[in-house]
């Protein structure tokens, strides 16, 4: 299975304006790999989790600095994002920024 093919969550994600990185873009088969991938931290059960994904940004491609987008999010433990609901908060530890699921954990019906 390709990260592609593998279940994923949409996000919305805000490149805020002080940051320095100018600019938000990752896709898949752009040297992102099995390594390559990023924690988020979310809540289960009441307690906080530390959770391995893949990401890339997706719509727009490139998300500019001030401006918001929608990333995907391919979770290589799928079982522990499964109750994540839209409006649920993720932080991207590693990019130290916030995202907000906007559709729960689904198969790619592509």
């Amino acid at each position: 299975m390709t990260q592609r093919d593998a279940p994923f969550l949409l996000a919305r994600v805000h490149l805020p304006f002080e940051r320095t990185t100018p600019f938000l873009y990752r896709r898949f088969g752009d040297n992102v790999g099995a390594m390559d991938g990023s924690v988020f931290n979310f809540q289960r059960a009441g307690e906080p989790v530390d959770a391995y994904a893949w990401w890339e940004t997706l719509d727009p491609e490139v998300i500019g600095r001030g401006g918001h987008g929608v990333i995907r999010i391919v979770p290589m433990t799928p079982e522990l994002w499964g109750h994540l609901k839209p409006g649920t908060s993720l932080a991207m530890t590693l990019e130290r920024l916030q995202a907000q699921v906007t559709q729960s954990l689904m198969e790619n019906q592509a």
